[in-house]
């Protein structure tokens, strides 16, 4: 099954209606996804910056800064339609488009302040590892500052099959070696099952 496929499968069984947003997107609860957000916001200057949220989902990353009143030029994208309608609905003040960034990217070179992405390679792929190099590849690309992504901690302690754990010594040498970044900040424990990566381009 093509990657697409396998990402709009789950989340199109995921989207009931009566369903919380952080049930649809497949997190364990609200205050998961925000501490997953928060990383982001405790780690990058962000005030006037502009952002592209790859995997963009529902919009609820634009809904919490807008809670923490911080102004940002945002741009979410996402695979499928039904979650760029919804997240369309919530008349927040951000651009949202429903492409696949990897095979159609539609926007030129150093166009982004920060790139973030949160929870795209945690379903099981297959090919998770060359999916995360290949993304790094265009998020590198897209940066001017920064590129900030999470994934699933190899030693949660409630693996399933469904999902990709990564290592995170393995994703720091896959960074030396593919793309020669030696000082990429990793932030682990403020979840059991998860670590964030956080990368500052050099000008």
């Amino acid at each position: 099954m093509k990657r697409k496929e396998r990402i709009s499968n789950y989340y199109r069984n995921n989207m009931e209606k009566g369903k919380q947003d952080y049930e649809k997107l497949g997190w364990e609860s609200k205050e998961a996804q925000d501490k997953r957000f928060d990383i982001l916001i405790s780690e990058t200057e962000m005030e006037g910056k502009t952002l592209l949220d790859v995997g963009c989902g529902l919009g609820n990353l634009l809904e919490y800064i807008e809670e923490k009143g911080i102004n940002v030029d945002y741009h979410g994208v996402d695979l499928l339609e039904e979650m760029i309608e919804n997240a369309k609905k919530k008349n927040l003040k951000g651009h949202f488009y429903c492409l696949d960034l990897f095979k159609n990217n539609p926007f030129p070179d150093k166009s982004f302040d920060i790139i973030y992405a949160s929870g795209i390679f945690n379903l099981n792929l297959e090919n998770n590892r060359e999916f995360l190099r290949q993304a790094l590849q265009v998020f590198l690309r897209l940066s001017r500052e920064y590129v900030v992504f999470n994934l699933l901690h190899y030693k949660s302690p409630n693996r399933e099959d469904k999902y990709f754990y990564f290592n995170p010594a393995e994703v720091k040498e896959m960074l030396e070696k593919d793309f020669g970044i030696y000082d990429a900040k990793i932030r682990e424990q403020y979840l059991n099952n998860d670590f964030t990566v956080i990368i500052r381009q050099k000008a």
